[in-house]
């Protein structure tokens, strides 16, 4: 999609997504921590929700809310596996209402909780429970 985005975001169906489409995406990015609404990220890629939600899905497979929620889950995993941070830290860094709705949806996306998953990552040949291999 975007070279800055790691190789595990979603890919868009074939063809470039569209210049509304990478806008949205780059706001997202550039706002991960934020409380954001569809109606903010549609008025960064100059649509009306509607018309920027169908779009966006059509381009990329997912709504603009689950792929908001993707890179925030991505973004946990990484501050988690690589920077030690504590999950209440993470949750308050991504935007998320509170501990437990991140724990949520961070079960929901991955199969386990984010403490299951820092235990799982130790070095040690082990498999997380995504079953990524531990760096």
């Amino acid at each position: 999609m975007h070279a800055n985005h790691p190789a595990s975001a979603v890919e868009p169906l074939p063809g470039a997504p569209s210049r509304a489409v990478g806008r949205a995406v780059d706001y997202i990015e550039a706002n991960l921590s934020e409380p954001l609404q569809l109606s903010e990220i549609a008025g960064a890629a100059c649509m009306s929700r509607f018309h920027f939600a169908r779009t966006f899905r059509e381009q990329t497979g997912l709504s603009p809310m689950e792929y908001l929620r993707m890179r925030r889950i991505e973004r946990a995993r990484h501050l988690l596996r690589t920077e030690g941070q504590r999950v209440c830290q993470v949750a308050s860094a991504l935007g998320f209402y509170d501990q437990s709705h991140f724990v949520r949806w961070f079960r929901r996306s991955l199969g386990c909780t984010p403490t299951a998953y820092v235990r799982a990552a130790v070095p040690s040949g082990c498999q997380p429970c995504d079953g990524a291999p531990c760096r």
